[in-house]
């Protein structure tokens, strides 16, 4: 389209469909988000009545994200509820000194882990309760939770880095969790997940020590600090040394293991900036780091699309009720993963 025929549809002219299609190719969002917009109003409001959602610059975000959730429900339509795995948290205040209860009562519950263990397979876990997990349409979100409809979603900014992902799912996770009593409605949006510029949002800052807590739980890291410093013969403070072993086998990222060394008070406050800020100056990345203390590379973290949704798209492909390239377009995932879902069935 011409500058001049672009002015002229955002200024009220009637758009053919191919021009509609080259707009929503352009923008990244399915054809239905431009020409549906009343659908998702209800899904925009809880967005914006989210604590500090309501500001200008994450409005374009907010329409793009509540077409994919609305996208997802369409999908979703007939299933049960996945919400019941919420009770387990009934009577459980979201205060920032409760999370590490939140976190241990997550993985005991539903993952059948003991204080000790890595939780790398967060995203099994998830697909096993139901929570309807998606790749965002906006790669600019790091991640987005929501009860809307009497259904849990989480939705993800896809990042190649895998812990990264791995944190921010358990972000995420954080305030679900947190808003286990607000079934009538609930979506946030998370621009950035960092944990270490989020201390003055109580939100955020329970959201990231849940996160901690979930993926490094507080005896295991004890436990692998002393095994580590007995091995290799280590005495005086905690170093950078066997937070980067610490962060590989626990499938974090060295901010955040460093982070969470510093909350249990094992390193100085401030601390873990101070050793990364010293990594990237002499050593460019912590990875690079890790890669030259000869720390063995990281086994993939396995991070998937809501299995529960994949099926119901294949069989409403199935049955004749949406085509296979529209059921891969709302859930925004490749055709092959619909293809896919549908031998299972059939298994």
């Amino acid at each position: 389209m011409t500058s001049e025929r672009l002015e002229q549809v955002l200024a009220g002219a009637e758009a053919s469909l191919s021009e509609m299609r080259a707009v929503a190719k352009a923008l990244r969002v399915p054809l239905s988000s431009l020409m549906d917009r009343e659908a998702a109003e209800p899904i925009k409001m809880l967005f914006r009545q989210t604590l500090d959602q309501r500001a200008v610059e994450v409005s374009s975000h907010v329409d793009v994200l509540s077409g994919q959730v609305r996208d997802a429900l369409a999908i979703a339509r007939g299933m049960p509820s996945n919400l019941n795995w919420l009770e387990a948290f009934n009577g459980l205040e979201a205060k920032y000194e409760a999370a590490e209860i939140y976190a241990q009562r997550f993985r005991e519950t539903f993952a059948a882990l003991d204080d000790k263990e890595p939780f790398q397979h967060l995203s099994q876990a998830l697909n096993e309760l139901g929570v309807f997990v998606l790749f965002s349409r906006d790669s600019s979100i790091e991640g987005v939770s929501a009860i809307v409809d009497g259904y849990a979603l989480m939705i993800l900014g896809a990042r190649r880095f895998k812990p990264r992902l791995l944190f921010t799912m358990g972000h995420e996770l954080g305030h679900l969790v947190a808003h286990h009593d607000k079934k009538g409605g609930y979506a946030h949006l998370d621009q950035v997940v960092d944990i270490d510029e989020s201390h003055g949002r109580s939100e955020e800052r329970f959201a990231d020590a849940f996160a901690s807590a979930l993926l490094l739980p507080r005896a295991g890291v004890l436990l692998t600090i002393q095994a580590l410093r007995e091995q290799f013969s280590i005495r005086g403070p905690l170093g950078d040394f066997e937070i980067c072993w610490l962060a590989h086998i626990y499938g974090a990222s060295f901010e955040v293991a460093a982070k969470r060394c510093e909350d249990m008070k094992l390193i100085p406050s401030r601390g873990a900036r101070a050793f990364y800020q010293k990594i990237l100056e002499s050593h460019k990345n912590p990875e690079q780091w890790a890669q030259e203390l000869g720390i063995p590379e990281r086994p993939d973290i396995p991070v998937s699309p809501s299995t529960a949704l994949l099926r119901a798209a294949a069989l409403k492909v199935k049955a004749g009720e949406i085509s296979v390239g529209r059921a891969a377009e709302l859930l925004n995932v490749p055709v092959s993963s619909l293809y896919f879902a549908n031998s299972e069935i059939r298994a």
